[in-house]
């Protein structure tokens, strides 16, 4: 059991996700330090990366998709809530479409369930899934 708090659970999580992101190796052992080893993250089926992410090797593949599509993504006003097993948090979230350059800007929600502090599940909710489609487009 971890002794973090929700925020620094969340903030440990983030780290790992750009310190993955900005690696040239790819090194999906470079996760587990955030992500439990069977991790599913459900992202809405509208979008280009839409299903259920499962794995170690899901999660890679869905940050290497979401890669493809958004050339920035950018939280502010982050607030988090909840105990270190079920954690909501909520933000402004500003995405850059690569394939237009076109920047969108609305609230995002996110359900995150963790275990031992490793996220287990994650559940995103995007406030207008057709606008992010419009953008991309």
């Amino acid at each position: 059991m971890t002794s973090l708090d929700a925020r620094a659970i969340v903030d440990r999580m983030f780290a790992v996700e750009m310190a993955f992101l900005t690696s040239n190796e790819k090194d999906i052992r470079q996760l587990a330090k955030a992500f439990a080893d069977d991790v599913v993250v459900r992202e809405p089926a509208s979008l280009p990366y839409g299903g259920d992410w499962r794995g170690l090797d899901g999660i890679a593949r869905l940050f290497d998709r979401m890669n493809d599509v958004w050339s920035n993504m950018d939280l502010k006003e982050l607030h988090v809530t909840g105990a270190p097993d079920r954690i909501h948090l909520s933000c402004t979230l500003t995405m850059v479409a690569r394939s237009t350059g076109k920047s969108i800007t609305q609230p995002f929600c996110e359900f995150l369930r963790f275990q031992d502090g490793r996220l287990a599940e994650g559940i995103p909710f995007y406030y207008d899934t057709k606008e992010l489609l419009d953008i991309i487009a």
